[in-house]
């Protein structure tokens, strides 16, 4: 909770909440003293008893005036008395009015402008982590941590801040007016509010670890609908709609019935405390109404003591709600600090360098990588590409293959060894720097649901008109974009869906080529495309790999026909190494490749 008003702490605006919550508070707790002195001083002249000053802070402040009314102007001093109170009445009323509007617009801003700072923070988190810590969490989960969990804590800053220092201030200052008033009568009226916290407690006891519950739920749902949502095609192609709709009804039905738990506890205990507080008020009719009847209270006395209580017992029942909101947003901070918190495990050195005028030269020494800690993916790997070198990376499925790729722009950090480039280990050098340095053409790449200009620029603040379409002619993707009604403004569909894989490529290698990175990393870019657009493809990369350092993973060994050097992973070792000529000497996994794909059928029996 200290944490979580930190946020807020710091504005002028806060504490401008404050005093105007404090002004209101006094205002409203004058009201039943002036409708009490109303009553007994309108008595008292009616009955022709003098009417005397200072009684009570209303009489103090009103019966002046009324009295200077009623001889200045002739009118009967009950009526003069009346005049006045009800008016300071109705004017407290509209002052308390503008007060809570003015109260309530600076608490919107202020819950606005914390729940701001902390979406930033959230994000900024998000987008600082490594890899490691997306393959460990579920998109769902981040995405409601980022959307529900902080509107929790935006209605807790918006509302519940307001009530808990108006309901603790009303508490203290209406308890101290009863004691003034009558202390037999206080202790009477006071002696259930034991029972009423005692309520609200059991109440947030229980109900706390269902909220944790009902966020975690929320997560969940969040997340199998963006899974389905994503995989919508996968989901049609299968006809698996009912399955992923029991799915999808199992988590709703959890969330349901959590919810209707709370509320059943909320149904019970909110009314006992009215309950309880109602008991309250009998109590103030039965002694208070016997203690006027003896003349040791005045009724006014009694009307205004009445009124304190009903002032009180609204802040008392709304503890319940207060607790519950304070729960709430304390669940849902924990889940949100958690991400913010979150240690990126791939980091800048305090005293990293900027990588600049980089020639391209990538250098393994001894590299081993796991990602558990526990079992190897990658295994005394060495390896020295010179500056433009392409270097082709082979391999089975789970061979290691794009865990390679993964560790030179430093999305991971290797377990030992080191990776340099120009003599730089890379762990010395800042990521952005390193990163800026680096293409990476993907097997399925990203598209942005925004327009070609944008996607092929995307990277490249000051890209200019002309730029990109060089990058795009070059990629052979201009011919097709200029072709569009709208042109490069053409809106793409998300996650490209309105473009085919092979125009997907295109534009990725458009990005490559307009981003003109020292070192390329093509992930098997041309594995789940035809022939035919494989080729166009490939005259594209041509244009792309000239006078850069370029590592290539791929099955097809058609990818491959102009590379300078060849590795062949299995187990995350590098079983073979050399020119094409090379390994197709030494008669080993390589030329079975080359045989069953590019010779056209299974290797002979030798």
């Amino acid at each position: 909770m200290r944490r979580i008003l930190r946020y807020i702490t710091p504005f002028w605006q806060f504490k401008a909440i404050l005093v105007t919550i404090i002004v209101t508070t006094f205002l409203d707790i004058l009201t039943p003293a002036i409708i009490g002195s109303v009553i007994d001083t309108i008595g008292n002249a009616v009955a022709g008893s003098p009417v005397e000053s200072g009684k009570s802070l209303a009489d103090l402040l009103l019966l002046p005036a009324a009295n200077w009314i009623s001889s200045t102007f002739n009118y009967k001093l009950p009526y003069s008395i009346l005049g006045v109170y009800v008016g300071a009445i109705l004017a407290i009323a509209v002052a308390i009015g503008l007060l809570n509007y003015l109260s309530r617009y600076i608490s919107a801003w202020l819950s606005q402008k914390a729940t701001y700072d902390m979406r930033s923070a959230l994000y900024n988190s998000l987008l600082e982590q490594s890899f490691s810590f997306y393959d460990k969490q579920r998109t769902g989960q981040l995405m409601a941590r980022a959307t529900g969990d902080i509107g929790v804590i935006e209605r807790f800053f918006d509302m519940g801040i307001r009530m808990i220092v108006s309901t603790a201030l009303l508490l203290v200052l209406v308890a101290y007016t009863l004691f003034t008033m009558n202390v037999e009568l206080t202790m009477l009226t006071l002696a259930t509010l034991p029972f009423v916290f005692l309520t609200v407690w059991s109440f947030a006891r229980r109900v706390g670890p269902m909220w944790q519950k009902i966020r975690e739920q929320y997560g969940d749902i969040t997340s199998v609908i963006q899974e389905n949502l994503a995989g919508i095609r996968v989901v049609r192609g299968f006809a698996q709609e009912s399955q992923e709709e029991m799915k999808a009804v199992r988590e709703f039905t959890v969330y349901f019935d959590t919810n209707i738990l709370v509320t059943k506890l909320r149904a019970f205990f909110m009314p006992l405390a009215t309950l309880i507080t109602s008991i309250g008020f009998v109590l103030i009719i039965w002694y208070g109404g016997g203690r006027v009847a003896s003349g040791a209270l005045t009724l006014g006395g009694l009307v205004a003591f009445y009124f304190y209580v009903v002032r009180i017992a609204q802040p008392v029942r709304m503890l319940g709600q207060i607790s519950a909101m304070t729960i709430r947003a304390t669940t849902a901070s924990r889940r949100i600090f958690e991400v913010i918190d979150a240690e990126v495990s791939v980091h800048d050195k305090p005293d990293a360098i900027e990588l600049d005028d980089l020639k391209g030269h990538v250098t393994f020494e001894n590299v081993s990588f796991s990602y558990d800690g526990k079992n190897k993916v990658l295994n005394g790997i060495n390896l020295d590409v010179k500056p433009g070198q392409t270097i082709a990376v082979l391999g089975a499925t789970g061979s290691g293959k794009s865990s390679i790729m993964n560790l030179i722009p430093r999305f991971y950090d290797v377990t030992e060894g080191s990776i340099k480039i120009d003599d730089y280990d890379i762990r010395d050098v800042k990521i952005k720097s390193l990163r800026e340095q680096i293409g990476i053409v993907r097997q399925d790449p990203f598209i942005f649901s925004t327009s070609f200009r944008e996607n092929i620029a995307y990277g490249m603040d000051d890209a200019r008109k002309e730029d990109i379409e060089v990058a795009a002619e070059r990629a052979k993707i201009h011919s097709y974009i200029s072709s569009l009604p709208d042109g490069y403004n053409t809106r793409v569909g998300e996650r490209g869906v309105t473009v085919s894989g092979g125009q997907k490529q295109r534009i990725a290698i458009a990005r490559a080529l307009l981003k003109n990175p020292k070192i390329l990393i093509l992930d098997d870019s041309t594995s789940s495309v035809d022939t035919q657009t494989e080729h166009e493809i490939q005259e594209a990369l041509d244009e792309l790999l000239e006078n850069r350092t370029t590592f290539i993973i791929t099955q097809r060994l058609s990818s491959i026909k102009k590379v300078d050097y060849i590795i062949v992973l299995e187990d995350g070792v590098i079983l073979e190494e050399g020119t094409h000529d090379n390994l197709l000497a030494k008669d080993g996994i390589y030329k079975k490749l080359y045989k069953t794909q590019v010779a056209g059928g299974p290797e002979e029996a030798s």
